[in-house]
């Protein structure tokens, strides 16, 4: 984006305050209810409804789209004809629009964890879900306890909605994207970065982290807004892999060497792709991914004889003692597809360490610094970057909390160390099953308000319900107006005719009645027509001056075109 000079100066003023503010953070971060928690109708706990994201409607400030973990979804909006004074509890409704349940794979990290509504949601109206999906509908058991099926084979699905503009329909329109999971259980994970992109972290531990022929614990990269020959979306050109000259490599990989990134969050100041990486035996880190890089998490599934002889956990240096065996030259006994050979012995420049390392019992390790002395994480859950008050000594800061202790550390690109900042009131703190309860999730609305989901666990062991409160500090305030576009940064939400125009698509017009032609330009062959949400509607070969008659059924409304050679 074009800015002023002064414009520049004040952004980069508040960047060199935000790196010396690294060690003056304010504690005391906790969170408080934005709507009555003890109603039922209402409250998710009081109603016993597991949640595990919400997401403000594109245009229409903390109007929100829930997901429960079951596979249902929500439209949970306020009572605007009210008067509500600074922090005051608003009337909220809360209203079933989906319901998917018979689908979702329920297991200990499995079942409908993430979404993400359109950039361009004021054109095409779509909303996004990602969850564990049974092989086929005669998997499902109703009834079944999180948990006891989490070594079944299933898939993961993309799905696309549609939601009407009242916010009470939310049509199911199609799964872009399904993806073999294989028999062990792991999470999935997706956000729409500043480029327009989505990103998708799919985790399951029987699949291999360091092969390109699997999209299991990689981060996918594509392009919704696109269509590439049989598939409902495209792979961006700029993807590492794209150039792969074998047809087996899985074009979609944006970065690979991770066990579980159950959180995966866009920095929409810096432009940033994080990912909070959940380890096994003693470390969890947080990763700012970049293309083709390998994060080291071994070259084997959890409990594989192979998972111990190459790749590390945690961060890989010369002394490395992460509480895993591994062979310090990492010598390779497979073939990661596409880059090392099988003799290549692979060593810790290859591989790329997270940018803050959390030890789970908070203590140094064989040379390697914990982010936080004497505080431990382990699972941990990773927010956006606060983008409230830019005069707020948390702007631009992501928070770390993890499922089991609930308090919340402060991270910011730049600024290598991290602190404690606060946590969850004794009154929310969770017993029972510790490794799968407390926080799952950070929301963020159009003002740059926070709210953490609240999962609580239960007598079924797992994801039983509680309620989303918003992240309270006398310095964390949010924006005194809704940035213009909501939660998205303005520059990825082009209308489609700009996306459509810039890549050389002409827009069509019919007047009058019947039939409608086009006459092929040169050097053309091929003619596609587009409807204005991006969905390709039909094609035919012609020959350069010939004249293409249209599908009656097509000249009702607004068309693009788009001739191929």
């Amino acid at each position: 984006m074009c800015r002023s000079n002064r414009t520049w100066i004040l952004a980069l003023a508040l960047s060199v305050a935000g790196s010396a503010m690294a060690q003056t953070l304010p504690t005391g971060l906790t969170v408080e209810p934005f709507y009555d928690t003890s109603k039922a109708g209402v409250s998710f706990r009081k109603d016993e409804q597991a949640v595990t994201g919400m997401w403000e409607v594109p245009g229409m400030p903390q109007h929100f789209l829930v997901l429960g973990y079951f596979g249902f979804i929500w439209s949970f909006y306020p009572d605007t004809s009210k008067p509500y004074q600074p922090g005051q509890i608003r009337d909220y409704t809360k209203a079933q629009v989906a319901n998917f349940n018979t689908e979702v794979m329920k297991g200990w990290e499995q079942g409908a964890l993430g979404g993400s509504f359109d950039p361009n949601f004021k054109v095409n109206r779509y909303f996004y879900t990602i969850y564990n999906k049974y092989a086929s509908a005669s998997s499902y058991h109703a009834g079944v306890k999180p948990g006891s099926q989490e070594f079944q084979a299933g898939l993961v699905a993309v799905l696309r909605w549609k939601l009407s503009a009242d916010l009470k329909t939310l049509t199911r329109d199609t799964t872009i994207l399904s993806m073999d999971h294989g028999s062990g259980y792991g999470s999935c994970n997706m956000v729409f970065g500043k480029d327009g992109m989505m990103y998708i972290t799919a985790d399951a531990y029987s699949k291999n982290s360091w092969d390109s022929t699997v999209f299991m614990r990689k981060i996918l990269r594509i392009d919704v807004s696109k269509q590439d020959p049989g598939k409902l979306y495209a792979i961006p050109t700029d993807n590492p892999f794209f150039n792969a000259t074998n047809p087996a490599v899985k074009k979609e990989i944006y970065a690979f060497g991770f066990r579980n990134t159950y959180s995966i969050v866009a920095n929409y100041i810096t432009g940033s792709i994080l990912g909070g990486e959940v380890g096994q035996a003693t470390w969890d880190e947080v990763n700012v991914i970049k293309p083709g890089k390998n994060y080291g998490w071994a070259n084997g599934g959890d409990g594989e004889s192979t998972h111990f002889g190459v790749g590390i956990e945690g961060p890989c240096s010369a002394n490395t003692s992460s509480g895993q065996a591994w062979n310090e030259t990492l010598k390779n006994p497979y073939s990661y597809k596409g880059t090392f050979s099988q003799d290549r012995a692979i060593t810790c420049a290859d591989l790329t360490n997270g940018t803050w390392n959390f030890n789970h019992s908070g203590k140094d390790l064989g040379g390697s610094k914990t982010a936080v002395q004497g505080l431990g994480l382990n699972c941990i859950i990773l927010s956006p970057a606060f983008r409230g008050d830019p005069a707020s000594p948390f702007f631009g800061y992501h928070f770390v909390t993890d499922v089991r202790r609930h308090y919340f550390v402060a991270i910011k690109e730049g600024v290598p160390d991290a602190k404690e900042v606060g946590g969850l009131p004794a009154s929310l703190k969770f017993s029972g099953d510790l490794n799968h309860n407390g926080i799952t999730s950070f929301s963020e609305d159009s003002y740059g308000n926070m709210y953490p989901i609240l999962l609580s666990s239960g007598p079924s062991g797992a994801f039983a319900w509680h309620d989303i409160f918003r992240m309270s500090h006398p310095q964390m305030k949010g924006l005194p107006a809704p940035r213009d576009g909501g939660v998205f940064p303005t520059a990825i939400q082009k209308t489609h005719a700009d996306r459509l125009r810039s890549e050389g698509f002409r827009p069509l017009a019919f007047i009058g009645a019947g039939p409608a032609w086009v006459r092929m330009p040169k050097d053309a062959t091929r003619l596609e027509l587009w409807s204005v949400e991006g969905r390709i509607l039909w094609s035919a070969t012609a020959r350069f001056g010939e004249a293409v008659t249209l599908p009656g059924n097509l000249t009702a409304g607004p068309l693009w075109a788009r001739f191929l050679p």
